[in-house]
């Protein structure tokens, strides 16, 4: 049968052993550079050199995540950190990058490649995408079902790895920018400020409405391994090693379990209840199912809730205590919550009967002190358990057998030969000689090579080559053992190091000098014919996500036709059947969101131009020169500077988004069709905490598009933003009607011929990150 891989979350030298030691067969973790979670503890050099060998001696597969975008600025330094990982026998990075991704296939293919869920690979023409670039394996979006992936799994040749438990995004990863647009922390460059854990309020409903469920699949351990999944990750690189822990021992035994005999296969009482106890914000199985609507959300909690320990019958709030009936145990130590409340506590005294107790039982009444007052009948939670934790304290647990022979000849050293199997080591020490009165026996020697107990190996067998009546001292022995074992550990950490060269990052090609062109973007045939008919060179239709009517295109592309203007049709962000993609019409190119899409065109042979949109992440030369095989421009990612961009306009065609609302959060979820069933208008207005107000689409695949709060508007720096180079500026239109497509296009086309911006914004509005950029 099938035995996948269970990989672990690492976020510091602490949780790394307790996932060694509790059953992993692979870790995660990342450095101080370039990594997702750049608020975890991380690793520098020295560390990740500590790391992967400590992973490397216990026969532990070690990855390194490197799954951020990298700025232009950073790839000297990008490419010095990947080949430090590649030297020092990283077992695979972990990427989203695609600069980055080609540099690695390109100058160091002895390092394996996995593609992060950043890269928000949907579609089986995706993966082959990847495939060709040299990636190993592909970790696919959450938002895919389990059918999903065995269909792509059919499809294509790599390795799928996919999330089992742990937090969840709302968004699809790698297309959020609500934390980047907010407060200038990208969720794509490591800093995300999770927005979605805060409250908003969408009419009179209120609460933490983009908060999903932590995700569970203990129970569907079965149809997991029998869907051919290669890698079950374990989400968690910001939790404490105790929850790490915990989670690797509880699947460890669940994949063992199953592989040992499928029919008996359950998950305990007590695994579930330890699961929940270790964390949970309620759990969900995702989309493995199907879309889950409400039951994904966590409307009420955004923080981990525990299990149930009971309900508040009194609160006294002079004396501060609060009364609490115990539905279940409660210790000294133990953490408790109460209702929704930010009311988070660790138990230090409780009170029976006015007595001091250490603990108390189920359906016992007790008082601890409480600061901030509570309701009866407030529900109690017990959010962290103390002799949980401590039954997961580190306790070196993994083994590894082996063998060792020793040889003893009068006169000559004393050898030592240790195996584990696989790598084999000979060490000497001292000189041997004849006993003078009592020969050391074979079981005494036995004894004192055998005392490897704070080492990772256990000894299975001991031969012996000794000659009668042969005199080895105990520190000889002694200090063969350490030697030996050292030895030993050297060779399995040595063994997986590279002489790896330093990547030179390419100086690019000047691009030719040209006009810079009006692009705008809609959703309509009369938002269409008012870019048109205003001033645009280029216009895109569709709604990306919503297809038009085929007569609409035919329009459209008439109309383009009667006008001199270019018609481009706007392809799917997010689209998971490729095969409904229709391209039986003519129009001028197309506007591509993902590589699926872009794989496909290339394959039927395409003449037409393709122009890679915003969803593709371009933060580099690396990545625009790569994508230019496949397009002739490249739309930047709304996250660079306007010096940024200046530095990136020479290496091939640019375009950038300059006005309009554009999506911040692309989510398979429907929150407005989930919070408002049965109303006829999906879209809605959601307010957060400081009054912006952020408005909320939805397709007709019920997917949720969450925009920017406020429209962004450069005709101020036109003239700025040529001079920078970029060939082509858009205007996202697809929110606004004919009258305001056609005036907005109208306003830009003046500028964009005179250089001269006298036109002003109107209302509130944002310049995006073009002065402030990002984290």
């Amino acid at each position: 049968m099938h035995r996948p891989e269970l990989l672990a979350p690492a976020g510091s030298k602490e949780a790394l052993i307790a996932a060694v030691e509790n059953g992993a067969d692979a870790v995660y973790f990342g450095g101080t550079l370039f990594s997702a979670r750049q608020y975890a503890s991380n690793f520098t050099r020295p560390d990740m050199e500590w790391a992967i060998d400590y992973a490397h001696i216990r026969g532990i597969r070690a990855y390194v995540t490197v799954n951020t975008l990298i700025k232009d600025s950073e790839l000297e330094k990008a490419g010095d950190y990947l080949q430090f990982l590649c030297n020092f026998g990283a077992d695979a990075v972990i990427v989203q990058d695609l600069g980055i991704l080609e540099l690695l296939r390109e100058q160091l293919p002895d390092l394996p490649i996995h593609a992060s869920t950043q890269m928000t690979i949907h579609n089986a023409e995706g993966v082959k995408f990847l495939q060709e670039m040299r990636v190993k394996r592909v970790v696919p979006a959450r938002e895919l079902s389990l059918d999903e992936i065995k269909r792509i799994k059919s499809q294509t040749a790599i390795e799928i790895e996919t999330f089992i438990h742990g937090a969840l995004c709302f968004s699809y990863s790698g297309q959020c920018l609500l934390s980047s647009m907010i407060g200038g922390r990208s969720g794509n460059r490591g800093y995300c400020a999770q927005p979605c854990r805060k409250k908003y309020r969408i009419d009179e409903t209120c609460g933490y409405l983009l908060s999903p469920k932590d995700l569970n699949m203990s129970e569907h351990i079965p149809d997991l391994v029998e869907a051919g999944i290669d890698s079950f990750k374990i989400e968690g690189r910001m939790k404490r090693p105790e929850y790490v822990a915990g989670v690797v021992r509880i699947y460890r035994k669940l994949i063992d379990r199953y592989l040992d005999a499928p029919s008996d296969f359950i998950v305990t009482d007590e695994e579930k209840h330890n699961l929940a106890q270790l964390f949970n914000r309620g759990f969900t199985t995702g989309y493995f199912f199907g879309n889950p609507g409400n039951d994904l959300m966590s409307r009420k909690y955004p923080h981990n809730i525990g299990t149930e320990l009971g309900k508040v019958i009194d609160y006294e709030p002079r004396r501060k205590f609060v009364s609490i009936h115990l539905t279940a145990p409660l210790r000294k130590g133990d953490g408790i919550g109460i209702g929704g409340k930010d009311t988070g506590i660790i138990i230090r005294n409780i009170y029976v009967n006015n007595k001091s107790v250490v603990s108390a039982g189920p359906y016992s009444t007790v008082k601890v002190p409480l600061e901030g007052e509570v309701a009866k009948g407030d529900m109690v939670y017990k959010t962290s358990d103390c002799q949980l934790m401590a039954s997961l304290e580190s306790k070196n647990g993994r083994k590894i057998p082996v063998k060792m022979s020793i040889k003893a000849r009068a006169g000559e050293p004393v050898e030592l030969f240790v195996s584990d199997g696989e790598n084999e080591v000979t060490v000497q020490e001292g000189i041997a000689c004849r006993a003078e009165r009592k020969s050391l026996s074979s079981g005494s020697i036995e004894d004192q090579l055998k005392k490897l107990g704070s080492t990772i190996f256990e000894s299975r067998e001991i031969t012996f080559d000794i000659e009668e009546n042969i005199f080895i001292p105990v520190s000889v022995l002694n200090s063969l053992r350490r030697s030996g074992i050292a030895q030993l550990e050297r060779t399995r950490a040595q063994k997986w190091k590279r002489p790896c060269s330093m990547p030179t990052i390419p100086a690019g090609k000047r691009k030719m000098v040209s006009k810079t062109v009006l692009s705008v973007s809609t959703g309509s045939v009369d938002c269409f014919e008012a870019a048109a008919d205003n001033g645009a060179d280029i216009v895109y239709i569709g709604g990306g996500e919503d297809f038009l009517k085929k007569e609409d295109y035919m329009q459209a592309i008439e109309f383009g036709k009667k006008k001199g203007v270019s018609v481009f049709f706007n392809t799917p962000r997010i689209i998971k059947e490729i095969k409904d993609l229709n391209t039986d019409m003519e129009p001028d190119g197309f506007l591509v969101s993902n590589p699926g899409i872009l794989y496909y065109l290339r394959s039927l042979k395409t003449t037409r131009p393709v122009v890679i949109d915003y969803p593709f992440n371009v933060l580099n030369r690396l990545s625009m020169e790569y994508l230019l095989k496949y397009g002739q421009r490249i739309t930047l990612s709304p996250e660079l500077t306007l010096k940024e961009i200046r530095n990136l306009e020479t290496h091939g065609q640019t375009e950038c988004i300059v006005h309009g609302f554009f999506p911040l959060m692309v989510s398979e979820h429907g929150l407005a069709g989930c919070l408002f069933p049965g109303r006829k208008s999906k879209d809605v207005f959601m307010k957060d905490e400081k009054g912006f107000v952020f408005p909320v689409k939805t397709d007709s695949k019920n997917r949720t598009f969450i925009m920017n709060s406020r429209e962004l508007c450069m005709l101020d720096y036109v003239p700025d933003i040529v001079r920078a180079g970029v060939d082509c500026l858009r205007i996202e239109a697809k929110t606004y009607d004919k009258e305001k497509t056609g005036k907005t296009t109208r306003a830009y086309r003046k500028v964009l011929d005179s250089m001269n911006s006298n036109t002003k914004c109107e209302g509130e509005h944002t310049t995006g990150h073009y002065f402030r950029g990002v984290l």
